[in-house]
């Protein structure tokens, strides 16, 4: 799909370019909207994508932030993190043009509340201690005895049912 995107964004242009020599005024007009379309999906497409990088940008380093000031508060070393914190706040800078080195700022921090800190592993949800059976029993221990089971649990208990009649 991506690779017809891109034929396409290349490729209308050229044809708007020629058909302006050599089409009649439907074709050209056609050509002419379809490529100014295509330009404009694509601009929007790449600032959607950007506006996802930095949203993993920023939530993977303050994912760490919060489990290692947890991790440390846990331990009894407010003190350490209060510094920790103060620090992190008087260098951080952030502007509207950068990102102002977040995930390293972050990473100094745990660094210096933690002799071990937990960190996140790129593109993993999770942490390197954690698994996904972990995360999702934890997720279901936290739902409401009252709450209403979704079609997916349903199917779940269904399944369980059916494996449990076979002999």
């Amino acid at each position: 799909m991506l690779e017809l995107i891109l034929l396409l964004t290349v490729a209308l242009p050229i044809a708007w370019l020629y058909s302006e020599y050599h089409g009649e005024r439907n074709v050209r007009i056609g050509f002419g909207v379809a490529s100014l379309m295509m330009s404009f999906g694509v601009a929007w497409c790449v600032g959607k994508l950007d506006r996802l990088q930095s949203n993993i940008y920023f939530s993977e380093a303050t994912k760490d932030l919060i489990q290692n000031t947890i991790v440390e508060l846990e331990a009894g070393k407010a003190n350490e993190v209060l510094e920790g914190l103060k620090s992190l706040r008087k260098e951080f800078r952030p502007t509207y043009e950068t990102r102002d080195d977040y995930d390293l700022l972050v990473d100094t921090y745990i660094h210096k509340i933690s002799e071990d800190p937990i960190e996140h592993q790129n593109g993993t949800p999770f942490w390197s201690h954690e698994t996904l059976e972990s995360y999702s029993s934890e997720i279901n221990s936290s739902q409401a005895p009252d709450q209403p089971k979704t079609s997916r649990d349903s199917e779940h208990d269904r399944d369980e049912e059916e494996s449990s009649l076979e002999p």
